[in-house]
């Protein structure tokens, strides 16, 4: 009993000593938001996280030799907009496959116990389920990534005619990145302050926009970037190419609406084709022929 509550007191102990320690504020995380922007994450990690770490990164790098590459799932991430590292997403990959391997197997043999099926359907179910949990993560990444840049791709028409408009009035660059910024909630306008915050680190703004360009992977993001840059460099006038890039945004996304009216209307044939058109043969057919089997 003795070694029972000496056992809780320690534990105890550890976690208010390990609370303490998370809380303590650093310079580091002091100026983290003013350089990384304003999705900054504290690198404080606890004990615990401390000695687990090597663990997870052995299995990562395990993890890496057949799955995708370093940089792609970096590209995923931060067109995801998420700000963990590689090696905690393929941990986490990792603890999805061992959760789903562990329920695969709970499955498998409650299975086995009500319907008497051997330790082969099991392991079956276990492998199965294993899979899909390592899969998870990768999905739910891409799905994610695919949302955010829907999401961007809606916010840039307004985003660009804003900027056009904040440099005819006389602001410089940065000065307009930081109002459209402020007036832009979506993940555009975090990305958008992440270059700011490369900017006042002392990042060029050719060298931010493209930075911005590269982590969106957006081709009307890149185009528009793209522009932005080579005016600055070539020294044209900034507004007539911030309204031609407004116009080409605007034209760009009406056209995808379009496109994507086109492939809803296709869309709409299938039920169409398949449920209304045959009950609607159905019907016309079925009196004609009971009236020829009846012999009417």
């Amino acid at each position: 009993m003795t070694a029972v509550l000496c056992a809780c007191l320690a534990a105890g102990l550890g976690l208010v000593w390990s609370w303490a320690h998370a809380r303590r504020f650093s310079l580091e995380r002091r100026i983290a938001p003013r350089l990384r922007g304003s999705a900054a994450v504290p690198s404080a990690r606890t004990p615990l996280a401390r000695m687990i770490a090597p663990v997870a990164d052995d299995l990562a790098r395990l993890a890496s030799r057949w799955g995708a590459p370093t940089d792609e799932v970096a590209r995923r991430l931060a067109r995801a907009g998420l700000r963990t590292t590689v090696a905690r997403h393929r941990a986490q990959a990792l603890a999805a496959g061992a959760a789903g391997l562990a329920a695969g197997l709970a499955l498998g043999l409650l299975v086995g116990v009500v319907r008497g099926t051997g330790p082969g359907f099991a392991l079956v179910v276990a492998v199965i389920g294993a899979v899909l949990g390592a899969l998870a993560p990768d999905l739910l990444l891409a799905r994610r990534a695919a949302a955010r840049a829907g999401r961007i791709r809606a916010e840039l028409p307004a985003a660009a005619e804003m900027l056009a408009l904040a440099v005819v009035a006389g602001e410089s660059v940065p000065g307009a990145l930081d109002r459209v910024a402020s007036l832009s909630p979506g993940p555009l306008g975090d990305e958008l302050r992440t270059a700011l915050a490369e900017i006042r680190a002392g990042r060029s703004v050719g060298s931010a926009l493209d930075g911005l360009a590269a982590r969106v992977g957006e081709p009307g993001v890149t185009s528009f970037c793209d522009a932005i840059v080579t005016a600055l460099e070539r020294g044209t006038p900034l507004a007539e190419v911030l309204h031609s890039q407004a116009t080409d945004v605007r034209d760009r996304s009406r056209q995808s609406l379009l496109e994507e009216g086109g492939k809803r209307e296709i869309a709409m044939l299938v039920p169409v084709v398949l449920l209304i058109m045959p009950v609607t043969v159905l019907f016309a057919l079925y009196p004609g022929l009971v009236a020829l089997r009846l012999g009417f």
